[in-house]
């Protein structure tokens, strides 16, 4: 059968238990092995490595996009170029129309016996 505690009984066991326990001091260890700090070391250069690297990648993307920027632009404005030459060059339906009208006078106008 279980036996209750009255609250009574209860303060005087926490009475004894707190008088038989002390504080323990808290000590603070900040003791780091060579091997640790070694470590730590070689992780950092490791970083410093990777930073490095990405620094590098960086500007070679900069230089070869600023490159292939530049060799587009220049394509761009050589086509630029044909084109209006082209066009400059190029007849209109007034001008094709005008030497079709000139072919078929001269056609009717050597084809007719006697007036060459």
């Amino acid at each position: 059968m279980e036996e209750y505690v009255t609250r009574r009984e209860f303060l005087e066991f926490k009475k004894q238990i707190e008088q038989k326990t002390e504080e323990i001091p808290a000590i603070n260890v900040n003791v780091a092995s060579q091997d640790v700090v070694t470590r730590l070391d070689v992780l950092e250069q490791g970083q410093k490595r990777l930073e490095q690297g990405q620094r590098e990648l960086k500007q070679e993307l900069k230089t070869v996009s600023d490159t292939w920027l530049e060799t587009l632009q220049e394509h761009y404005n050589d086509h630029t170029a044909h084109f209006e030459k082209i066009e400059s060059t190029m007849a209109t339906k007034d001008d094709l129309a005008k030497m079709k009208e000139d072919i078929i006078d001269a056609i009717r106008k050597y084809s007719q016996p006697g007036k060459n």
